[in-house]
């Protein structure tokens, strides 16, 4: 949510909407929704049209939250193998925080797709990690998405995020002088 900032309206019935769904999930009906959010019915349909375009758009301001909040702290890494890592320990902050969006996006199979922006933040930092030779060469982008996130998410799924996980999912993505990068983190901090 913004702080400190006037947003109008209509923002904050997102932003409203999207802590009933955060807080309760997508289990009701469009009449509690409407009453949790103090609008009509009626008023409910004119903005959402349907309770799916709701979720929607509310997943879609969760995954804006959180690109925005990620781009902010990748101001501070050094390197694109901090990036991965940042992405890795954001990642899991967010599981745990939007436990009912995460748990949309792994039922849906989002984080395997374009219509997430987990995936473009990923191809983004593998990206410069090949221009800083930090990443193997003949890494697949995609192919390597899908593994990174379907092994993290099953790891926050059950709970375990230990530092030796970590170094597991990125092993297939770094070169050598990648390796050296990830050993000289702290990854206990990460874990």
């Amino acid at each position: 949510m913004k702080k400190g900032i006037d947003i109008s309206r209509k923002e904050q019935k997102t932003v409203d909407l999207y802590l009933f769904y955060k807080d309760n999930g997508f289990n009701h009906t469009i009449d509690e929704i409407a009453s949790a959010m103090k609008i009509g019915r009626k008023t409910f349909y004119n903005r959402y049209v349907n309770k799916e375009t709701s979720v929607s758009t509310t997943l879609q301001y969760c995954h804006a939250q959180f690109v925005d909040y990620f781009n902010e702290q990748l101001l501070q890494c050094n390197h694109s193998v901090e990036e991965v890592v940042l992405l890795m320990w954001e990642f899991r902050q967010f599981a745990q925080e939007n436990r009912v969006f995460f748990q949309y996006d792994w039922d849906n199979g989002l984080f395997f797709t374009d219509e997430t922006p987990f995936r473009s933040l990923l191809v983004s930092i593998i990206r410069k990690g090949l221009r800083s030779y930090h990443i193997r060469e003949d890494i697949d982008a995609t192919a390597y998405a899908n593994f990174f996130y379907a092994n993290l998410s099953l790891y926050v799924l059950s709970g375990h995020t230990q530092s030796v996980i970590l170094r597991y999912v990125l092993m297939p993505l770094l070169n050598e002088r990648g390796m050296e990068l990830l050993d000289e983190l702290n990854l206990e901090s990460f874990a």
